[in-house]
């Protein structure tokens, strides 16, 4: 990427890029609106710097951060770019409620900020959410799936045990004794809560609204 001594960044508005919204969560082209000056980049020497993107879709802004290739003329930025805020997981989040809801989007957030513990104590947060409103069922749910996947061979024993402490027999939500989680075990993690969330509370809500519309549609017959 280069930005050129004029200022003129036409060039960046007509090659957008294409990246999914940590607002809005769309998948979107991302057009610059606040682009460093060349004149700061070559009088502070800088080793990274920043554009502000508008997202297509809601509007929001979006903040990438680069490093600097080289301070010539123009200035070449690296290609590559770090997203300061990552757009949060896809998830049917209308039905969830409660602290169900405020825990896992928070797990979320975490995720998407690539802060592994933090997520790890976040679902389980989330799970005991679960438990208080849903009592046993919840549990039972966690136990399944986390047997599911050890059977299927999604994950080694080492994996299996990690997150059976995080989600059924590790302390409480906030406590700092958790085991520490990586970027390949989180992504395990959030899958396996998705499910769970998505057999306890999406699936059940589905299958009522569809109950629902059958019924309404059979009253509506003559």
């Amino acid at each position: 990427m280069q930005l050129k001594q004029d200022n003129n960044f036409q060039h960046l508005i007509d090659s957008p890029l294409d990246l999914r919204c940590p607002h809005c969560s769309t998948h979107t082209a991302l057009i610059p609106i606040s682009v460093p000056r060349f004149d700061l980049l070559h009088r502070f020497k800088i080793a990274d710097t920043g554009i502000v993107y508008r997202c297509s879709s809601c509007n929001g802004p979006i903040f990438l951060r680069y490093k600097v290739v080289s301070l010539g003329n123009p200035i070449n930025l690296s290609d590559s770019f770090e997203q300061v805020a990552g757009a949060l997981e896809p998830f049917e989040m209308q039905y969830l409620a409660g602290a169900v809801l405020e825990d896992f989007r928070e797990a979320l957030t975490c995720y998407a900020n690539s802060c592994w513990n933090a997520f790890a104590s976040m679902c389980r947060r989330c799970i005991q959410s679960i438990s208080e409103s849903m009592g046993v069922a919840g549990t039972t749910k966690v136990q399944a799936q986390l047997q599911e996947l050890k059977a299927m061979g999604v994950t080694d024993e080492e994996t299996f045990e990690q997150l059976q402490a995080i989600m059924l027999t590790g302390h409480d939500g906030a406590h700092p004794h958790l085991p520490a989680l990586s970027p390949a075990r989180a992504e395990v993690l959030l899958q396996l809560i998705k499910d769970v969330l998505y057999q306890l509370y999406v699936r059940p809500a589905k299958i009522r609204e569809a109950s629902e519309l059958r019924k309404a549609a059979i009253a509506q017959k003559p």
